[in-house]
Parts: C-alpha cells; sequence; structure tokens
C-alpha cells in the first residue's frame, strides 16, 4: 500500500527527470518501482503530454497484469500489490469519472475482467498476489460506471462466471463465520452490484434457452447455497446488524427474481409439459425438443441441483432442502395462473420430493443420513404446502381424469411418514396435518396408526412439538365434524385406547387445546351422533376393560381412567335436552343414563368389597368411579332442569332428586375410611359441593350440610413450595404437587356455596391460607396466563368484589393479617409500648355470633380497647420510643403492606379498619433500622406505610377512626417522627427520586387526614389551629425564620407540611364564615414562616436533592394563598398588593422561570410547575392592576410558544404540559386588550404560514397549532372574540393547508396532521353559528381524506383515526347543514374510517396479533364507527338515497376480511341502523347489483338484522310517541 502514500508534489521534480514515458514504461531496464513511481505522475499530472494518455496508461496497466499472471513475466509481491492499487486509484480518481461523463471514449480491455475473475476464484482457495479488498474495489469500480461495466455486461458468459464466482466467494466467507468485518461487508456490497447488474442483463437477453442453461450450469448451486446462508446467519444477527440483515433482504431477493425468470420462463413451459407428461403417456418413446424448446428442463435442473459441489455434503443437502420448495413456489408462480396446468405442477412436484433422496418404496434409502431429518420433513411440508394453497389436487378431477394418480402418490406418502414416525419433529406432524387437508381419505387407512402415534401412545415432548401435536388433532376431530364422521373417528380411537399399552402409563388424553376444539365438534355434531359416541365409549368401559381393571389388571385400570375422562369430556360437550329435543333423542339419552347408573353404582360396590386400596389399580378404579358419578349427577340435573320430558325409572322411587342423593350417600359412605389419592380427595370434594346444593334443594338439616362444607375447606396447609406449583386446570393432570393448586381453586370458586356454612375456625384457616400464600408469593406474573398456583388465585380473590361479599370471611381475613403485623415485631416492645395490641380481641366474635346484646357488648369493648391502644401509641410516639427492625423485619412488613393495600377498606368494620390503621401508623411513627441493613431501604419503608395510610384515611370508615384518636394527635405524631428523623440525618443518603416520593407521600398524608376533619365537621378550628401551630413552632420553623442555618431536609418538610395547609384551607373556603376567619388568620401566620422558609432552601438549592420545581410548587401555592385570604377578606379590589407580603420574591421568581424556562432542556415537572405558577402570578398583577401586565402577558406568550417548538419536548411530554398551558393562556386573554391580542395573532399565523409548513419546521408549526387550539376554546373579551372570528376563515384555511401538506408524510402524521386536524375540529365546534361560508366546513372535508391511516402503529392509528372522527362528528352535530350539501364528500371520508378499522380489525396470526391493550383500542375506534352510522341514520329524510350505497361499500369490504368477532359486532349494529333507512327498493337493487359472493355476505347480514334488530326495534316502536 506504500504506492497510494506517494505525494504528488514530487510530481513537478520528476517531470524534470523523467523524458520518454512510454519508452521507459515499455523498457525492461527500468526498474519495476521507478515504472510505477512514473505511471502515477504520468496520469495525474497535466505536465506529462502523450497522445490518448489515460488509453496508453489503462492499456499498460492491463497487460503487465496479464503478462504476470501469464507467467511471461516475475514481479515482487510489493510490485503486484502496488500495480492493483495503482489499478483501482485509476478507476476510482474523479479524472477518470470526468472524463467519462464528457463521453470521451476509453475502453476497459477484457482482460481486466478475467483476471479479476480468477483473482476472485483464487482467494476461495487461498492466499493471493494481491489483496481482495483492492480486487472488489476495483470490481465495484467496474460495475458502477455503465461505460466500464460494458466489459462483462457485452460478454454474457463472463458476467455469469463472475457471478458463479463472487457466490462462492461470499458463501465461504459465510462458512467460516468471518463476513461481519470490513472486507466482508465490502465483498456482500460487490455481490449485490453484481446481482443488480446480471439481472438487467438477463432481462435484456433474447435466447432464454441459453439463459436456463447458464444458469443451470454454472449458477444453480452457488445461489441456492448463497441464499441458504444468508438465510441462516441473517437471522443470527443481532439488532445491530440491521444493514447485514436488509443486505442480505435485497441480495435473496434478487436471487429469486435471477431463479424464476430463468428457470420458468413461460415459454418453456411446453418443454415442461413434454417432459413431464408425454413421456409418461409413451414410456418408450424418447422425445426431443420440438421448435426451440428445451431438452429434459427437469432433469437438468435436479442433476445440477443435487450435484456433488465444493462444499460439505450438509450444506448441500441443508441447500437442496431448502431450495426444493422454493423452485416449486417459482413453478406455480410461473405456470399454475388462474388454475391451470395442475397436472404439470403435481408431477413436477413429485420430481422434486423424490429429489429428497428419502423416499424410496416407503422405505428411507439408505444413502440417506439420518440427521437431515427434519430439513427433509420441512422441505416435504413446504411443497405439500404450496399445492394445497394453489389447490393443484382436486379429488373429483384427479378420480376421474387420470385414475387417482395423486391420490396415490398422497398415499405413498403417508405410508412412507408412518412407516418412518418421527414423533420428536414438528415437521413430521404438519405433513400429516397437510395430508388432512388435501383429502382426508389419504389417511383413512391408517387412521388406527394415526391415532396411535399421535394421539394414544405418544410420549412427553417439548412444548414445541406438543403444540403442533395438538394442532394436528384438532384439526382431525374438526374434519372429521365436518364430515358428521365424528362416531367413525372415536370408534378408531377407542380401539387403539383399547389394545396393550406400550408404556405402563400413558399421556393424558385430553390437553387444554384438545378438550376446546372435542367440545366445540360435539357441540357442532348432530346429537344423536354425540350420543353415539358416548354409548361407544360406554360399552368399552362396560365390557372387558372394567372387568380386567376389577381383576387388578393394572393396564386396564388405565385405560378404564382414560375412558372415563374422555366419557366426563363428551357428556360436558353434549347439547342440553330442552323442551324442544325430539323424543328418540330424550329416549336414547334415558337409556343411556339408566345404563351409566347402573354402572357407576356396580363400582361403587366393587370399591365397598375390594381387598386392597393401595393398588395403583385399586386407586384408578376409585378415581374412574367418582368421576362417572360426578358426570351423572350434573348431567342428570341439568337435563331435569331443561326437559320436562326427560324421566328416569328407577326401581324404588319416582322421585329424580332421590337417585343423585343417594348415589352421593353412597360415594361417601362406601369409601368413607380408605385411602384416597390427590385426584380421588379433589373428585370427592367436587361431590361434596354438589351434596351440599342438593342438601339446600331439599332443605335438610344444617349440620350435614356444616359436615360436608367443613370437609371441602379442610385440607393440609400447602408447603411454600406447593403454593408455588402450577396446575393446568384440567382434572388429569392433579396430583400431589398441584392437589394445592386444584383444592385451593375449587374452595374459592364455590365460597358462594359453603362459606355462609363454614364455622369461625374454619373461616380462620382459610383466611389464614390466603394471607400465607399471598405473603410467600413468588410467581411471575406471566405465568398466570397460562396456568394456576395457590398464590395466583389467592391473589385474584383478594382483589375480586367475591371475597368482600361475604363479611365474616373477609372480617376473618383482616383480624387475620393482625398477628402477621404482630409477629414481626418483638413481643417485649410490644408489652413495654402498647401492651393493649396483646389483648383478647372479642369483636369477631361478637360479629359471627347472633344476638343484639353481644353485638352491642362486643362493640362497646372493641371500641374502648382501641381507645386505649391509641392513647398508648401517641404516648409511645411523644416519648420518643422506637422500634428496631433488621432485613429480615422490613422484608416482611414490605410484603405485608403490599398484600393490605389490595384490601377493600371500604368493606371493612370500623373496629377493623381502626385497628390495623392503628398497627401500621404505629409502626410507620417509631421504627428504626439496625444498623446492617440498607439505608434504602428506610425510604422504602416509610412512603409505602404513608402511602397506605394516605389511601386509608380517604376511605368510608376514616371518620369512625377520629373517634378513637384526634386528627392533630395523628399529624403531630407524623411530623414529630419526621423531623426526628431529620435530625437524625436518616435522609441524608436518600436520592432526588426516593426523597421526592416520600414527600409526595407524607403531602397526601396531610391533605387528606385534613380533609377528613374538616369533613367530620366536629372541633374542625382546633384540630386545624393546633396542628398549625405545632408545625409553626417546631424547630426548623424557628430556625428558618431567624435566617439561621439549618438541616436542609427538614426545611423541605416544613415547607410541604405548609404548602398541604394551604391547598386544603384555600380549597374549604365558603362553608361558613368562621372556618374562613379562622383559615385566613392561619393562612397569614403560615405566610410569614414560608417566605424566609423558601429564602432559606434557595440559598441551600446547591446542596438539594430535589429539583427547581419544588420551590416553584411551593411559591404558586403561597400566590393562591395569599388571594384567597384577600378575597375571603372581601378587600377592595385595588389595594391587592397591599397585603401581597412577598411580591418581590414572587416578581423574581416568574423573570427567572421566562428566562430559563426555554432557554435548554428542562425537566417537566419543572415546566409544569412554572407554568401553574406563571398562571396564578399573572392573575394575581391582574388583581392588583400592575401597569407591568400587559408587558408580562406578551412576553409569557412568546416564551410558551417558543416552550411548545422546542425540539427537545417530545410528543408525550407535550401531552403531559397540555392541561397547563390551556390554564395560562385562559389565564392571559380573559383580560386581554385587542392591541395586544391582535400581536399575539400575527405571531401566530406568521408560524402557519406556507413557508413555515413546506420547509418542514414542524415544531415552530406545531407550537402555534396547539396554541391556536387553546385560545379557540377559551373564553374572550368581547373585541378579541369579533377579530379572532373574523380572521377565522384564514386560520382554518392555514390549518387545513398544515393537514394536507404533513399528510405527504407519514412519519408527520402524529407529529403535525392529527394536533392540526384537533384544532380545526375545535374551531368547527366553537365556530357553531358564528362560521357563516359553508366552504370553510367543506375545505376541511377534502383535507380529512388526505390523512394517511396506512403503515402506522396501532398508538398512532388510533390517534389519527380519533382526529378524523371527531372532525366529521363535529361536522354532523355543529354545521349539518353543510354535511347535506356536501354529503358524497362526508360519506367518502367516513368511508375511508370504516375501510380502515376493517382492515386492522381483521382476525390475524399470532405473528400478526398485537397485544391486548392494542385490542382495546381498536374496538373503541369501532364504537367510535358504530356511533357515527347512528348519527347518520338520525338524518333519514337526507340520507335515504344514499343508504344503499352505503351498505354495498361496507358488503364489499366485509367479504374480503374475516373480522375479530368483538369488531364485527360493533359495526354489524352500526349497520343495521343504515339497514332501518333502506326500503324494499333499495333491497331489490342490491340483491340484483352485487357480485355473487358479496350478494352472499349482505344476504347474512340482512337475515341476522330482521332475526335480532328489526324485530327488537319494532316492539320498541309499540311504545314511542
Amino acid at each position: 500500500m506504500q504506492w497510494r502514500l506517494l505525494r504528488f508534489n514530487r510530481f513537478d521534480r520528476m517531470a524534470a527527470i523523467y523524458s520518454g514515458i512510454h519508452l521507459k514504461l515499455k523498457s525492461s531496464h527500468t526498474p519495476w518501482p521507478d515504472k510505477l513511481k512514473l505511471a502515477r505522475f504520468a496520469w495525474f499530472s497535466p505536465q506529462c503530454i502523450v497522445p490518448n494518455k489515460e488509453q496508453v496508461l489503462l492499456d499498460w496497466i492491463t497487460n503487465v497484469l496479464r503478462c504476470f499472471y501469464t507467467k511471461k513475466i516475475d514481479l515482487q509481491q510489493d510490485v503486484v500489490e502496488g500495480l492493483w492499487v495503482y489499478l483501482d486509484d485509476i478507476l476510482h480518481s474523479r479524472k477518470l469519472q470526468n472524463m467519462l461523463s464528457q463521453c470521451k471514449m476509453i475502453i476497459l480491455r477484457v482482460t481486466v475482467a478475467q483476471i479479476i475473475n480468477e483473482r476472485i476464484l483464487e482467494y476461495k482457495a487461498g492466499p493471493t498476489s494481491a489483496s481482495i479488498s483492492v480486487v472488489l474495489s476495483c470490481l465495484h469500480a467496474i460495475l458502477s460506471s455503465p461505460v466500464l461495466s460494458i466489459t462483462y455486461t457485452s460478454k454474457y458468459e463472463l458476467l455469469v462466471e463472475l457471478l458463479a464466482r463472487m457466490s462462492n466467494l461470499i458463501c465461504s466467507r459465510l462458512s467460516q463465520q468471518s463476513f461481519r468485518d470490513t472486507q466482508g461487508t465490502k465483498a456482500v456490497e460487490v455481490l449485490l452490484l453484481t446481482l443488480t447488474t446480471y439481472l438487467t442483463i438477463q432481462r435484456q437477453q433474447a435466447n432464454m434457452n441459453r439463459v436456463f442453461t447458464q444458469v443451470t450450469s454454472h449458477l444453480l448451486q452457488p445461489l441456492l447455497v448463497l441464499r441458504n446462508l444468508l438465510l441462516v446467519h441473517t437471522s443470527e444477527v443481532d439488532s445491530s446488524m440491521q444493514v447485514w440483515q436488509q443486505m442480505g433482504k435485497d441480495i435473496r431477493g434478487k436471487v429469486d427474481s435471477i431463479l424464476q425468470s430463468a428457470l420458468f420462463f413461460p415459454d418453456h413451459l411446453q418443454s415442461y409439459k413434454e417432459e413431464l407428461l408425454l413421456s409418461s403417456e409413451e414410456p418408450g418413446t424418447k422425445r426431443g425438443p420440438t421448435g426451440k424448446g428445451l431438452l429434459s428442463p427437469v432433469s437438468t435442473l435436479l442433476t445440477k441441483l443435487c450435484a456433488q459441489g465444493y462444499h460439505e455434503p450438509s450444506l448441500l443437502y441443508a441447500m437442496r432442502s431448502a431450495a426444493l420448495p422454493l423452485l416449486l413456489k417459482f413453478s406455480l408462480d410461473a405456470f399454475c395462473k388462474s388454475g391451470q396446468n395442475k397436472l404439470v405442477c403435481f408431477k413436477l412436484m413429485t420430481k422434486f420430493v423424490c429429489a429428497l433422496d428419502v423416499i424410496s418404496e416407503l422405505t428411507v434409502r439408505k444413502t440417506f443420513d439420518a440427521e437431515n431429518w427434519s430439513l427433509a420433513l420441512l422441505a416435504l411440508e413446504n411443497m405439500l404446502n404450496h399445492c394445497l394453497s394453489v389447490e393443484i389436487y382436486n379429488v373429483a378431477a384427479d378420480k376421474i381424469n387420470h385414475g387417482e394418480m395423486q391420490f396415490k402418490f398422497y398415499r405413498r406418502i403417508a405410508q412412507f411418514l408412518f412407516n418412518n414416525v418421527q414423533t420428536t419433529i414438528p415437521a413430521w406432524y404438519r405433513c400429516l396435518k397437510s395430508l388432512l387437508a388435501l383429502n382426508h381419505m389419504v389417511l383413512e387407512p391408517d387412521l388406527d396408526e394415526l391415532l396411535s402415534s399421535v394421539w394414544v401412545d405418544t410420549e412427553s415432548a417439548e412444548t414445541r412439538v406438543r403444540k403442533t401435536r395438538d394442532m394436528l388433532i384438532c384439526t382431525l376431530l374438526s374434519t372429521y365434524s365436518k364430515l358428521r364422521q365424528l362416531p367413525r373417528l372415536f370408534e378408531e380411537l377407542l380401539s387403539v385406547i383399547c389394545r396393550p399399552a406400550a408404556d405402563e402409563l400413558r399421556q393424558p388424553l385430553l390437553s387444554e387445546a384438545i378438550g376446546k376444539t372435542l367440545s366445540l365438534c360435539l357441540l357442532d355434531s348432530p346429537p344423536s351422533q354425540s350420543l353415539q359416541i358416548g354409548r361407544m365409549i360406554f360399552l368399552k368401559i362396560q365390557g372387558d376393560v372394567l372387568l380386567d381393571a376389577e381383576q387388578q389388571d393394572t393396564d386396564a385400570s388405565l385405560k378404564l381412567f382414560s375412558l372415563s375422562v374422555l366419557l366426563h369430556s363428551v357428556f360436558f360437550s353434549l347439547k342440553s335436552l330442552d323442551n324442544t329435543t325430539p323424543g328418540p333423542i330424550v329416549r336414547q339419552t334415558q337409556t343411556l343414563m339408566v345404563e351409566l347408573l347402573g354402572l357407576v353404582k356396580s363400582m361403587l360396590v366393587w370399591l365397598e368389597g375390594a381387598q386392597t386400596s393401595d393398588s395403583l389399580c385399586y386407586q384408578k378404579i376409585q378415581e374412574s368411579s367418582f368421576l362417572l358419578t360426578y358426570v351423572w349427577i350434573e348431567v342428570d340435573s341439568l337435563f331435569q332442569n331443561q326437559c320436562i320430558k326427560y324421566t328416569l325409572a328407577t326401581t324404588s322411587s319416582g322421585d329424580l332428586g332421590d337417585e343423585g342423593i343417594s348415589l352421593l350417600n353412597e360415594v361417601f359412605s362406601k369409601v368413607e375410611h380408605q385411602n384416597v389419592g390427590p385426584l380421588g380427595q379433589f373428585l370427592q370434594k367436587l361431590l361434596a359441593v354438589l351434596r351440599i346444593k342438593k342438601f339446600q334443594l331439599r332443605k335438610d338439616s344444617l349440620e350435614d350440610i356444616q359436615k360436608y362444607a367443613r370437609f371441602i375447606a379442610d385440607g393440609e396447609k400447602p408447603s411454600p413450595h406447593q403454593c408455588q406449583q402450577l396446575w393446568d386446570l384440567q382434572i388429569v393432570s392433579i396430583d400431589r404437587d398441584s392437589y394445592p393448586a386444584a383444592h385451593w381453586f375449587l374452595v374459592t370458586t364455590n365460597l358462594a356455596v359453603i362459606a355462609p356454612y363454614l364455622p369461625r375456625e374454619c373461616l380462620c384457616h382459610v383466611a389464614e391460607q390466603l394471607l400465607q400464600s399471598l405473603i410467600e408469593k413468588h410467581v411471575k406474573s406471566s405465568e398466570k396466563k397460562q396456568a394456576l398456583s395457590v398464590s395466583l388465585i389467592s391473589e385474584d380473590l383478594l382483589g375480586s368484589a367475591v371475597l368482600t361479599e361475604f363479611s365474616p370471611l373477609f372480617s376473618a381475613v383482616v383480624t387475620g393479617i393482625f398477628p402477621h403485623f404482630m409477629a414481626v415485631l418483638s413481643t417485649c416492645q410490644v408489652e413495654s409500648m402498647c401492651p393493649s395490641f396483646l389483648k383478647h380481641r372479642d369483636s369477631f366474635a361478637g360479629r359471627v355470633e347472633d344476638g343484639g346484646a353481644s353485638v352491642v357488648s362486643g362493640a362497646s369493648s372493641a371500641l374502648k380497647r382501641l381507645e386505649s391502644v391509641a392513647q398508648e401509641v401517641i404516648a409511645s410516639v411523644h416519648a420518643g420510643f422506637t422500634i428496631d427492625l433488621g432485613l429480615m423485619q422490613v422484608e416482611r412488613l414490605l410484603d405485608l403492606l403490599q398484600v393490605t393495600s389490595v384490601l377493600n377498606a371500604e368493606a371493612m368494620h370500623s373496629e377493623d379498619y381502626s385497628e390495623l390503621f392503628l398497627i401500621i401508623f404505629w409502626i410507620g411513627a417509631s421504627f428504626q433500622l439496625c444498623d446492617d441493613v440498607d439505608s434504602s431501604l428506610y425510604m422504602t419503608l416509610l412512603k409505602e406505610i404513608f402511602c397506605f395510610m394516605a389511601s386509608f384515611v380517604s376511605g368510608r370508615n376514616a371518620l369512625a377512626m377520629l373517634k378513637i384518636v384526634h386528627g392533630s394527635s395523628l399529624l403531630e405524631c407524623t411530623m414529630a417522627f419526621l423531623f426526628q428523623s431529620c435530625v437524625k440525618g436518616r435522609f441524608q443518603s436518600a436520592d432526588s427520586s426516593a426523597w421526592s416520593s416520600l414527600l409526595y407521600a407524607v403531602q397526601s398524608f396531610i391533605h387528606r387526614t385534613t380533609e377528613l376533619i374538616i369533613k367530620r365537621k366536629s372541633r374542625v378550628c382546633i384540630n386545624i389551629e393546633k396542628f398549625t401551630i405545632f408545625v409553626m413552632e417546631s424547630k426548623a420553623a424557628v430556625a428558618a425564620g431567624k435566617q439561621k442555618k439549618t438541616d436542609l431536609f427538614s426545611v423541605q418538610l416544613l415547607l410541604t407540611s405548609l404548602h398541604t395547609l394551604c391547598s386544603v384551607m384555600t380549597s374549604s373556603f365558603g362553608l361558613n364564615k368562621q372556618l374562613d376567619v379562622t383559615f385566613t388568620r392561619l393562612l397569614q401566620r403560615i405566610l410569614s414562616v414560608m417566605g424566609p422558609a423558601v429564602q432559606t432552601s434557595l440559598r441551600n438549592q446547591n446542596g438539594s436533592v430535589l429539583g427547581q420545581s419544588f420551590t416553584v410548587d411551593i411559591l404558586a401555592a403561597m400566590v393562591r394563598s395569599e388571594l384567597a385570604c384577600h378575597q375571603a377578606a372581601e378587600y377592595p379590589k385595588g389595594d391587592i398588593q397591599v397585603f401581597l407580603l412577598h411580591m418581590e420574591l414572587y416578581r423574581s421568581c416568574s423573570q427567572q422561570i421566562l428566562k430559563e424556562m426555554c432557554s435548554s432542556p428542562r425537566p417537566v415537572d419543572f415546566l409544569l410547575s412554572s407554568l401553574n405558577f406563571l398562571s396564578d402570578y399573572y392573575c394575581a398583577l391582574l388583581g392588583a392592576k400592575d401597569l407591568k401586565s400587559e408587558e408580562l402577558c406578551l412576553d409569557i406568550f412568546m416564551k410558551v410558544h417558543r416552550l411548545l417548538s422546542a425540539s427537545w419536548l417530545s410528543l408525550g411530554e407535550l401531552g403531559l404540559l397540555e392541561g397547563s398551558v390551556k390554564k395560562l393562556i385562559d389565564q392571559l386573554v380573559l383580560q386581554s386588550s385587542p392591541e395586544h391580542f391582535h400581536v399575539l395573532l400575527l405571531m401566530l399565523r406568521s408560524s402557519l404560514v406556507s413557508p413555515a409548513v413546506l420547509e418542514d419546521n414542524h415544531r415552530e408549526v406545531l407550537s402555534a397549532v396547539i396554541i391556536m387550539k387553546y385560545l379557540a376554546s377559551s373564553v374572550l373579551p368581547e373585541m378579541c372574540f369579533k377579530a379572532f372570528w373574523f380572521i377565522a376563515p384564514q386560520i382554518i384555511s392555514a390549518l387545513v393547508f398544515v393537514v394536507m401538506e404533513s399528510s405527504k408524510s407519514a412519519t408527520s402524521t402524529s407529529v403535525l396532521t392529527v394536533p392540526a386536524l384537533d384544532a380545526v375540529t375545535v374551531l368547527l365546534r366553537q365556530g357553531e353559528g358564528v362560521l357563516s361560508n359553508s366552504q370553510h366546513v367543506t375545505m376541511v372535508l377534502g383535507a380529512a381524506q388526505f390523512v394517511p391511516l396506512e403503515h402506522l402503529s396501532i398508538e398512532d392509528y388510533c390517534r389519527t383515526f380519533k382526529a378524523i372522527h371527531e372532525t366529521l362528528f363535529s361536522i354532523i352535530q355543529c354545521h349539518p347543514q353543510v354535511m347535506f350539501e356536501a354529503s358524497p364528500a362526508f360519506l367518502n371520508c367516513f368511508y375511508r374510517l370504516v375501510t380502515s378499522i376493517m382492515h386492522e380489525g381483521r382476525q390475524k396470526n399470532e405473528s400478526e396479533s398485537g397485544s391486548e391493550k392494542d385490542g382495546e383500542s381498536l374496538l373503541s375506534c369501532a364504537q367510535l364507527v358504530e356511533r357515527m352510522y347512528s348519527h347518520i341514520a338520525t338524518a333519514a329524510e337526507d340520507f335515504t338515497l344514499l343508504s344503499s350505497f352505503m351498505l354495498a361499500q361496507y358488503v364489499t369490504e366485509l367479504q374480503k376480511v374475516t373480522l375479530q368477532p368483538q369488531i364485527r359486532t360493533r359495526l354489524t349494529e352500526g349497520v343495521y341502523n343504515i339497514l332501518d333507512l333502506c326500503v324494499e327498493q333499495d333491497l331489490k337493487f342490491l340483491n340484483a347489483a352485487l357480485p355473487a359472493g358479496v350478494r352472499e355476505v349482505f344476504t347474512q347480514l340482512y337475515n341476522s338484522y330482521v332475526h335480532y334488530h328489526k324485530t327488537q326495534r319494532q316492539g320498541e316502536d309499540k311504545y314511542t310517541v
């Protein structure tokens, strides 16, 4: 590379040295380094004048390289390197580019292309004489120039050779994992350029036979290997390699284009036909090409594809397995358009399947590598799916015209798959699924093998395989259900189940997905078939299976249990009998139920007489009998309630209810003392639930009900490990680990049945289990969707309204949490500080027992106890007693607080509520951490406690708490503890986030407690004055008042409490005069303390962990307090400045805010505080009639305009500022003069002119749009109102221009288009009755049609959708006359909304489907469409003529997509309103004009309209006046 570093300022000296350049370059006496220097000088120096110099030098370097590589001359390595660098410099030189652009003749010899091709081939084999990067750079320069690239493009074979060698080069680098370096990236760029050049030349070739030959001979394997490697490697690169991913995608796209156009050119179809069709008809005849056709194109293609190349066999097979489906897809796209040439494509597919080298007379070829099974099956699956997608297999045509040729081939594939079962590979299942989709008869002969391999005898597999297998079984069930052949399928299934099992324990038959599909299939099947299936299962059980199981045959007992589970699923999926059910179906059901009852009784009798109860056989028979008992009772009860014709003949009694009860009695009496496994226990408790329901219907004795309720609730306390074990809600999966979750699920879902009958001990047991499982919860929330655990069930129960409906149980939960809090604390500390906490609680017992006297006495004693507790808590806090907490205690308290915060405080008894609050208040006001605990946990625990107390004091029971303790005492204890913590330095290590969160929690608690004191209306003045004086006389307040140095945390805590008091008092003015007088006096005293405190805080601002927003919020509260005091005192309006004690402080703060607000990026909380302060401060100036207020108004407007146009503010942050900006603008324009308002309008209009929009100055335009929207909805003075609406048409025109220009770019839709549309909507609404010219409203309609709704994220789409809808709604609501005049434009705009929501709301696959939040957003858009349809329908006389047009548009789009059910429901309800407008003539017109497929959709829509909507509307019309 030393030749690149040669300095050109030496060329002038060389001009004097070198002469006769041409001779010196040819001379053998001139050293090669000198020749190179001379050649470089000659090319770049204008002093060297040689005729046709550039061509001479280019020919010289070409000739030298040719001679070297043909061994005519011998050069050193550095010289060869220098020659290539020199050639690269020439090709990239600006001089050459200028000459080419001036159309000067420069010829690059073909020799250069040949040499480059040889070097690429040489580099793939090993080290070369030249750097590959320089060679590739030369190649890049040649191909990039249209003139120089003629060297390749003029010789097609040379370009083919280059592409093949470049592909092999990239493949070698990909195989060596060295493709991500700079050299590899450069090589890929050159390859992409080569592909682009070649594709252009290939399309220009006139002889496509030549193209086919060249591609198959030289390019087929290299390109396919390259494509496969790129697909693998680009899927492995991380997100930082997006450029590589895009290049890989571009290369694959160009490779596909090359192969498809070269191998499957439409004119080659006849050649394919001759090889594939004619040869099969006349096997002895060898035909040549007719005309200019190809000779055996398929054989040529497969021969080249399967040839052994330079790559490893595994790589070649991976390439082949990926290439065959791809080539088949290309052939289908080329030859099978409009359903033509299906037989040719099928024959081609058979050739490609055989090319996989797998199938050989239903067995695997000996040469096949078993490691390639996954690749081969995946390729086979893809080819079958391609054939399925274009429907090349027609069952009838194949049978009639071709003697079942295709069917026999697919049967051969099916037999091959069953002879070579690969149950660990998902593609094996998908191949069977594709064959099933082609024709179920393909798998019918091997149905038993299919059911055995896929369903019954399958082994446990990984999740991915299991999901694929379940999908195949679900498809199988759905297929036979549609064919009405489910009994045939179950006949084979039962025979497979009853075979001798290969393993002792089979996998469960019914997974969740299979169970749901089976249920749907049985519901869709005729009742007679469902009963037939149930009878078949019953007969299998009654036959040999049960007899063998009773003979202690373990395999038979397992089969018995599987059949029982299957029968359970079938019975629970039957259509219920009702009074309209045909008689034969009822009689068949009766017969089956009687026989099933006899079977169950016989099994229970066997269990009673069994010799041993410990064997697996006994356990399975027991579980089967319990399950079938449950099935019989549930189904029998349902049929009796729904069908009068259903009767059950019994031997002893005609009372139908007795049979179920007697059966339950047998279960509990005969197996009461026998060993029962986990599943048996669950089923017993399930039967106990039924027993209680039967007792409730018969009104039996309460003791029996209580006995069974206790039996259901009782159970061993689950261990922490068992609390986290997941259960998939399937009965068959219940074992020792999952039983606690299943049992807890049974208890919680049947609380309404058992809770009223549980005694106090059981309720406490249930409550304790609920609390314990929540406190020790460690299950991830992501697992909640898939299965349940004890902890997850408890979490759902605690947060639901179900728990609060059972008052005794809820009270047991609340009282049960008290011991957990006390267990955290030391018993000695509790006894010494608050001994009343340890006294026995009688309140719960009093509430549970009956009798008024016990309740009253219990409540009285509880109230006295709580008063003692409150006094002890207050005394201990004032005395400074502390509770020491270690790490484990802190973590336990945080868990308890998390659980307690979920409890519904509104549903608690007042005593429970008060005691719980006092416990947590006492801990929060007394605790301190041990030395070995991290100080950050102190802030965390304290914040959680104050957040909990703040939420508690806002509840309904909070007033009852003030009966036992004064509110001022609670607040004083709180502040005393916090001030003491500041003095002890417990907050010194806190960061800004933790400290601000704590202050916010403390502020919330003080605010809500103070509001509670005022709301109670008892001793309000005393309590608030007492607390206010306590805060103002604190050490922090005294030190701040004397301007002494004090702790900054104490000052900020002081300001927070005083700020909160100011806010509560100012919002409470006007309740009564006494309070107003007291609050005015207290506010004045508070303000006298806050001023010095704020100044102290500002002096120490450098050491503060809080931002400037804290101080600004305090000052804003001070301004509001002073204004409130003035208004309450009813001073004359001109004297407001007399009592504004800190006007200079406010003025300096406003100046600082205006200076810093837009200067640089600022936190959002500071901006919010600043905007609120400016609003309050400007209000104060207006009241004082300050002469500087008008000047300040314009200054604030300009600053706000600059702030909203700041590039560092995101759209989300702008949304957060919206409310504060609106409030400030309303305040500024409330008393604005016409002159200043005119200046404001001019400033905004300058930002909406065309240059600002066209220059993409979006943020400035957006700022003007936002302010204009707020101005339109503000209350303006009369003169300003007239001025604004006088220029409103110009504003609308400017906003319409903004909408149309910004709509041209999808990226600016959410940034500018939607806000501009929102502003126009506000103008249209506020301009009702003011805008006289309808043209401006019509302009808005035209602009709305340009707003893009495609290629947006769901969030942006919904914002855009709602903006357009609100615009249309404002027109239909506020400007109806304009809507009627421009109804076509209005409906076209609305039609865009309808079509877009139908497209976005279509059913999608798993990869396309979004989150649950996205679904809710789309549903809200569909509801808006429904609302618009209803509003359009209210204007019946104006839209009657267009109703058929609207319906035609809707059903046309509906025919194209399958909507999500919720979206379809909303849209259908809206369209029903339009159908109300249609007359008979419109319906006839639609039926005649709509295409066939669309007409069917319309017919279904109209039928549902008549059935569901029209009859209801006619019924309502009877009562309409």
